[in-house]
């Protein structure tokens, strides 16, 4: 039986308070295709699932009529129905992303929570129903606050050495993600095509929308550069603190090249202006979470520190390098300037020089968790840097 016809008086009874409700603000736009072994393993679950979902008279996910819950099983037909929502056959291709499987207990119970094992057969719908391969994409991966790189080897054949990284902030569930960078291994060429991001929360529905979390077109990095991700930053809502980051792909492609050996141009002037700003120590920003057992002595000064004793600092041997001297490597920037210039130049935007990220930082316009004082334009940090970024060149 199909639609509300299929609600028995028997469902009725049991099923009142079911999955309805706080899911109204996803709106139609998922896939209608499948393979043709897809449609008999829905109509054979269909009638429970309605049942489970529908509610009373088909108030719920039929007719959508109890607090404006999505009639994904409205309709005609609610199997064209439910393929055409959004999120039900998830944009990732992985049948594990369906926003039907990853809900949680709201107005009703989760699908879990359903009997007649009507989880596992909606999953076993779900996977003939979803188009394979799955997108190629990084896996889930935790943000943390400030400097992230994502390492993109796993992601396709060809593409050790490339990466993806991002300076993170949270505030109040919206995830801003900015100087979005993809860089290319030495030995080839990386080309992708509208890439999006996955929000996974600890727990609950899965968010795979990539025409609100992703961009559009396609993206060349020839081998050896980096480049900007598109406009190079993204917000992201919905964001559960706790949860996970996915990247994926409709699709990404290496092709043989040869990058030029990373290095800068203007190597001189990088040692004569910028390696003496970076050794400036500039006012450390305070610790407002160990303020001592005094409530009134506020927050604790850290002092003063340079760029180069954040970002030259060598961890034990048993210990994984800093965040900082992951983000920028100035390690034996005495010993080998043009190893740590090439590290440098990587957060220049050549587009927008005045722009780069190495000039934002010191002055508080750029990672909002960088742990410095912000200084003036004028500072001679700030200048010094500028002398070396003006004069550095793209290659």
């Amino acid at each position: 039986m199909r639609g509300l016809a299929a609600l028995t008086a028997g469902a009725l009874i049991g099923l009142v308070f079911l999955a309805c409700g706080d899911d109204e603000e996803d709106t139609k736009g998922g896939s209608s295709g499948g393979s043709a072994d897809a449609e008999p393993l829905f109509r054979a679950l269909e009638e429970d699932l309605i049942a489970s979902c529908g509610g009373p008279n088909g108030t719920c996910h039929v007719r959508g009529s109890y607090q404006k819950a999505p009639a994904w099983l409205g309709g005609v037909d609610p199997y064209e129905t439910i393929k055409k929502y959004r999120g039900m056959i998830p944009a990732t291709r992985e049948p594990g992303d369906s926003i039907i499987l990853t809900q949680v207990r709201h107005a009703g119970p989760a699908l879990t929570d359903a009997p007649n094992d009507l989880y596992r057969r909606v999953a076993d719908w779900l996977t003939a129903e979803v188009p394979q391969p799955a997108l190629p994409n990084t896996g889930a991966f935790f943000v943390t606050d400030g400097f992230n790189s994502v390492n993109l080897d796993t992601v396709g054949s060809g593409l050790a050495g490339a990466k993806l990284s991002f300076l993170a902030s949270e505030n109040n569930g919206t995830l801003t993600l900015a100087a979005l960078r993809l860089t290319a291994p030495i030995n080839a060429n990386v080309k992708i095509d509208s890439p999006f991001f996955t929000i996974l929360p600890r727990n609950g529905k899965v968010y795979a929308d990539p025409d609100v979390n992703g961009f559009k077109g396609e993206l060349t990095i020839p081998a050896g550069t980096s480049q900007d991700l598109f406009t190079g930053k993204m917000i992201l809502l919905r964001w559960d603190p706790a949860g996970r980051l996915k990247i994926s792909f409709q699709k990404i492609e290496s092709t043989p090249g040869q990058g030029n050996a990373v290095g800068c141009v203007a190597l001189e002037q990088f040692k004569s202006s910028a390696i003496p700003a970076l050794n400036m120590e500039v006012d450390l920003k305070e610790d407002d979470e160990d303020a001592g057992a005094d409530p009134e002595a506020g927050p604790t000064p850290l002092g003063r520190r340079s760029c180069v004793g954040c970002h030259a600092v060598e961890p034990p041997s048993s210990e994984p390098p800093s965040v900082a001297v992951n983000a920028m490597d100035l390690r034996g920037i005495d010993t080998d300037p043009a190893k740590a210039c090439a590290q440098a130049r990587l957060w220049i935007n050549f587009k927008d020089k005045a722009n780069s990220q190495i000039l934002n930082n010191p002055q508080g316009k750029g990672n909002p968790n960088h742990p410095t004082v912000p200084v003036t334009p004028s500072d001679p940090i700030v200048q010094g840097l500028k002398v070396w970024v003006d004069a550095e060149q793209e290659k």
